[in-house]
């Protein structure tokens, strides 16, 4: 069949409703849907309205060159599993993108080896002044109509898109009236029913009129004790102040409303979370696993998250200059991290107070504030070839940082950055068989750094007993400066449409990305003279990085089958890491490869099955020589291969039983410095049934049905200290929708 026979219109909701043309080879990334399932046997499939929106304007996904997948609600809400996390999520069906570490927060968790960024409607989630990774864990699933994912290195959206761009789109009214559900969900383990139950109450009301659309959700999710598989108690700080799993008590309220009018439509979105972890007792690090204290009960405040994020979208059709595209948004954070006591291997700098080993107030709190505004316009400029097309825009974000102990003492350099940036991306049809898009973007960070003074604090050497020869580091003062960061990056690539079912992708691509400057301000101080009272930030200040991203692969689909595989290339002279002593962090020359595969298809009508298959390792210059001949840390690349494989069967009247196997492989690293524990392999089986009666949803499942006593291979990575993961944990849920 011709490519042109088979263009469907499709609507498009994620910057407002207009009209294209879809190819029928856009699914060729995605895990079969279950409505592709229960279409499959009655005649032509009808494709779903998936499109790319991660590229800042929407495109068939055959004419992208590089890696994309889009998935849907119903796969969201299918194999999210009794843990409810989007980061687990994402880590089970992304392929690149790590496993979850089964707590709050995200860390550890990278793509293709490198950061991720997180987008809700196309606003930045990311603070990138100062890493800390809770954003996937924090939005409520059931809000959620697609995640369209792109991997590599970005120029598109700047700052931040290393390893890859996650755009998470949310719901909004899908029809006239009112309509919304409500749902429920218990989960719990063998070991403790009553104090091991998870709860996850969420729900959803819409109203659609005419060209209004108006939408609010909301969630109230508490968790339990958690237990490993062989019955013990997982702590509930196994990550040295990151917090865990368990106590957690979480609210989400968002909401969205949207206007068409005659050649325009308008958009808000807005949401809050507010997340409280209540912590028991401390962990014990010296065992293998990590395991649950009860000898010492927890005296620092609890774990918080409390964060607002807004925006709106103003999109406007067939200008003289073409369709243009407008947004604003603000997001305000607070992020209060557990308190961790002294440890010489995972927690060995604290800080004190006088004739106190640490103190009190030892726990950190971060504050930010996030702003900025983006354009883009799509301009037709087919005077130079038919059918080409050029984006072009600007972008302008502020950041305000502060991190802080309880008492107020800064622990980082106060800092405000203020970025600019211009971009234009030309898309080329050659011929009907070559795609071919390049772009350029010049981006400028002004970064104003605050005085402050570090704290006081002690360095713990024993491995039992902290206020044995531990060395004090005198209070510091900290210089601060203006800086600037400036560059042009890059991006070329094309698709070749050999076959109406088959293309074939490479690219070149470039991202650029200003490092946790926080990081380096908090480390201001010099190992081999604790005495030291003064330091210049020049004298720490990192150097923005430059990734550098080559790839190429393939994609095949038909209405019954989707296969797709890539391998790429990532290199970087300003890698960051953090040396064997935990006290500084260094940029070093790295480089990152893999390859990625994922199959789906229908086995008959009613069974479809799939799998997503993932390589990737990295070395890095370690010592400065000018090779590179060394590991990654295991905080940078946890298990090396990984692998899902799922299916799931259509009984009659409305059974549906799926099921996925999750492994992960082994990774014995040297990386040249600090001891990197042996990372094990895992293997997970996890299986759901699902009712879809006339009364609602009723689903029951279970997760780590054969109840495996194994690590977590991201979480043991980040601190490389062996964390447990949860053994088998049981759930059964409902859903109504009206």
């Amino acid at each position: 069949m011709p490519r042109a026979e088979k263009l469907l219109p499709v609507s498009i909701t994620a910057f407002g409703i207009k009209r294209l043309l879809l190819s029928a080879t856009c699914l060729v990334m995605l895990p079969v849907p279950n409505s592709l399932a229960q279409q499959a046997g009655n005649g032509p499939v009808v494709l779903q309205p998936l499109v790319v929106s991660a590229t800042r304007s929407e495109e068939a996904i055959d004419s992208i060159p590089g890696t994309v997948q889009v998935i849907e609600t119903d796969k969201i809400e299918e194999a999210l599993g009794a843990e409810g996390n989007l980061g687990s999520f994402l880590g089970k069906y992304v392929p690149g993108i790590s496993p979850g570490n089964g707590t709050l927060a995200s860390s550890g968790q990278t793509f293709r080896g490198r950061s991720v960024q997180v987008l809700v409607n196309g606003a930045p989630q990311n603070i990138s002044l100062r890493n800390n990774s809770r954003i996937l864990n924090l939005i409520d699933p059931s809000s959620i109509e697609r995640i369209e994912v792109v991997a590599g290195a970005s120029s598109i959206y700047g700052d931040g898109a290393t390893g890859g761009i996650v755009n998470i789109i949310t719901k909004s009214a899908a029809q006239e009236g009112l309509s919304g559900f409500v749902s429920e969900e218990i989960a719990s383990t063998e070991h403790d029913l009553l104090d091991g139950a998870h709860t996850d109450t969420s729900g959803q009301i819409a109203y659609g009129k005419d060209r209004l659309s108006l939408l609010m959700n909301g969630r109230f999710r508490t968790t339990g004790d958690m237990y490993d598989g062989a019955g013990e108690r997982i702590p509930e700080d196994p990550m040295i102040g990151q917090g865990g799993g368990s106590g957690i008590r979480q609210y989400n309220v968002s909401g969205q409303g949207r206007y068409e009018g005659n050649g325009f439509d308008l958009g808000v979105y807005g949401s809050t979370v507010y997340l409280k972890q209540d912590i028991d007792f401390y962990s014990n690090y010296l065992t293998d696993p990590v395991s649950f204290d009860s000898t010492e009960p927890y005296t620092g405040q609890p774990a918080l998250e409390d964060t607002q994020n807004v925006s709106a979208d103003l999109n406007v059709y067939e200008t003289p200059v073409g369709d243009l595209r407008f947004q604003i948004y603000y997001n305000d954070a607070e992020k209060r991290a557990s308190r961790a006591l002294p440890d010489a291997q995972v927690n060995p700098f604290v800080y004190s107070d006088p004739g106190v080993l640490q103190s009190d107030d030892a726990q950190s709190v971060l504050l930010a504030e996030q702003a900025g505004f983006r354009s883009t316009a799509i301009t037709d400029v087919g005077m130079l070839l038919d059918g080409a097309q050029l984006n072009w825009g600007f972008d302008y974000g502020y950041n305000d940082v502060t991190q802080t102990l309880l008492d107020g003492r800064d622990i980082i350099a106060p800092m405000e950055q203020h970025s600019y940036a211009g971009f234009a991306q030309l898309s080329i049809p050659v011929t009907d068989l070559i795609d071919v898009r390049a772009g350029v973007r010049h981006e400028r960070f002004d970064l104003e750094i605050d005085d402050f003074v570090r704290p006081a604090a002690n360095f713990i050497r024993h491995p039992t007993d902290p206020s044995i020869g531990a060395i004090p580091f005198s209070a510091a003062a900290v210089t601060g400066a203006s800086t600037t960061f400036e560059a042009t990056v890059f991006n070329i690539g094309a698709v070749a449409h050999v076959m109406p079912n088959l293309d074939l992708f490479g690219n070149y691509s470039e991202g650029y990305s200003v490092p946790d400057v926080g990081a380096f301000t908090r480390r201001a101080l010099d190992p081999t003279n604790p005495f030291e009272t003064s330091f210049d930030y020049s004298e720490i200040a990192p150097d923005a990085a430059v990734v550098e991203n080559y790839e190429a692969g393939a994609r095949f689909g038909t209405d019954r089958l989707s296969v797709s595989f890539s391998a790429f290339l990532s290199e970087s002279d300003k890698g960051t890491n953090i040396t064997a002593d935990a006290l500084t962090l260094s940029q070093n020359k790295e480089r990152i490869y893999g390859a990625e595969m994922t199959v789906a298809g229908l086995l008959t009508p009613d069974w479809d099955a799939g799998a997503l298959l993932n390589f990737t390792e990295g070395e890095w210059d370690q010592d400065g020589d000018g090779d590179i001949d060394d590991d990654l840390p295991n905080s940078r690349i946890g298990a090396p291969f990984r692998a899902t494989v799922y299916s799931g069967y259509r009984f009659a009247e409305g059974f549906r039983l799926y099921g996925e196997m999750l492994y992960t492989s082994s990774r014995e690293a040297d990386d040249g410095g600090s001891a990197q524990m042996k990372v094990t392999p895992t293997t997970t089986f996890n299986a759901r049934l699902t009712y879809d009666g006339g009364f609602g949803k009723l689903h029951l499942g279970v997760d780590n049905i054969l109840d495996r006593e194994q690590l977590n291979p991201t979480a043991s990575s980040v601190r490389n200290t062996p964390v447990a993961a949860e053994g088998r944990r049981f759930y059964v849920g409902f859903k109504k929708e009206f």
